[in-house]
């Protein structure tokens, strides 16, 4: 679904002009948010709405007003999105009396919807097609050459593993879109800001780990070959990153800056070693997802936010990301609550120019790669 500031104070019965947000930018109020209905106003006085009951729904002045180094980041749109934010003005206290201790965390998703696929082949010539990024199946691909299942990717090779002949996977990403860009430009533009230090993840490690478990029915020489194929995708992708992070490293300084990655071991063992004492429990292991196919990467994804205070002891964390990390961002916020002060800056999903989909879910011919190029240039 989607929703607008303005409708959602409305469906509540509640007018915009008696809110906080009544002086914000009119393209903010009407920005289309693609979410479920998480909402709520706590506060009837100030009338801001809350999602998940883990950010407050904030236009840029409001995250100025919590956090004033953001008004020295220039980025043309930065108006017109909606932003989620969490504990800023702790983070600002963290800034004035313990700037050491301060570092922001974000990093991007590789690839979304539509953009790489898999296609298994049976032994008996049946061959059925698989978008990996949700797992989900297709149907009537190439006028119905591949056939249909019910199952989804983990699934269907646990139900099939003896029987599977081949797997082969497929790139349909030509480039990075601009949601892509703004997952790694926002990060360093909040670091530059704050005059602070940025912990970055691609996270090519978690996507790997989704395939090994799917693989896991698979005889080694099949399973080999297919994990071989899959990182010259992945890792091709990750390429892209890694050259937009260069590029924007030399136009927005941070005091320090670590990457963490899958061809990186030292740092993984690191990231490991140091969440274990706050993931590795039954307790919250349980708590996580009763989806086993994606458990080993959403530890990945519930820790990340940590990882400053994994690799430099910082005491303040800022996660600037997509919103739709907010429940990652929220059960790391309660499962390192006693060792880090953790804030955020989330943004929303851009509408892709079919009108329907976001940027992530819509198919490659809407994606618009590249179309960022033009404002890294005015950096």
């Amino acid at each position: 679904m989607f929703y607008t500031v303005r409708g959602l104070l409305k469906d509540r019965g509640v007018r915009l002009e008696d809110t906080a947000y009544r002086n914000c930018n009119e393209q903010m109020l009407d920005f289309r948010i693609a979410s479920g209905d998480f909402y709520e106003i706590p506060d009837v006085s100030d009338g801001i709405l809350r999602f998940k009951n883990a950010a407050d729904l904030l236009c840029y002045n409001m995250l100025c007003e919590q956090l004033p180094p953001l008004k020295r980041i220039v980025f043309r749109h930065k108006e017109m999105f909606p932003y989620y934010g969490e504990n800023l003005v702790k983070i600002c206290e963290g800034l004035k009396n313990e700037p050491e201790s301060v570092c922001v965390e974000g990093g991007p998703c590789l690839f979304g919807e539509h953009e790489v696929t898999a296609v298994i082949e049976l032994n008996d010539g049946s061959s059925y097609f698989f978008d990996y990024s949700t797992g989900k199946k297709y149907h009537d691909q190439e006028n119905g050459a591949y056939a249909q299942t019910d199952l989804d990717l983990a699934g269907f090779m646990e139900q099939n593993g003896e029987n599977i002949k081949d797997i082969v996977f497929h790139n349909h990403k030509t480039g990075l879109t601009y949601q892509e860009y703004l997952h790694v430009f926002f990060p360093f533009a909040v670091a530059n800001a704050l005059q602070a230090a940025l912990v970055m993840t691609l996270p090519d490690m978690s996507y790997r780990k989704y395939l090994e478990y799917c693989l896991r029915y698979l005889r080694k020489d099949l399973r080999e070959k297919t994990v071989k194929g899959f990182e010259e995708i992945l890792y091709h992708i990750s390429d892209m990153y890694l050259e937009l992070i260069d590029e924007l490293r030399k136009v927005l300084a941070v005091k320090g800056f670590v990457l963490v990655h899958g061809r990186d071991q030292k740092m993984l063992d690191l990231f490991y070693e140091k969440r274990a004492p706050f993931i590795e429990k039954n307790k919250v292991l349980r708590s996580l997802t009763s989806n086993t196919a994606k458990l080993e990467s959403i530890k990945d994804y519930i820790s990340m936010p940590a990882l400053p205070y994994y690799i430099f002891g910082s005491k303040y964390i800022i996660e600037v990301n997509s919103m739709d990390e907010t429940d990652s961002y929220r059960k790391c916020r309660k499962f390192h609550k006693k060792d880090t002060v953790m804030g955020c800056i989330l943004f929303p999903e851009l509408l892709s120019e079919d009108g329907i989909n976001t940027l992530y879910c819509t198919t490659p011919e809407y994606k618009d790669y590249g179309k960022f190029k033009s404002e890294l240039e005015e950096l």
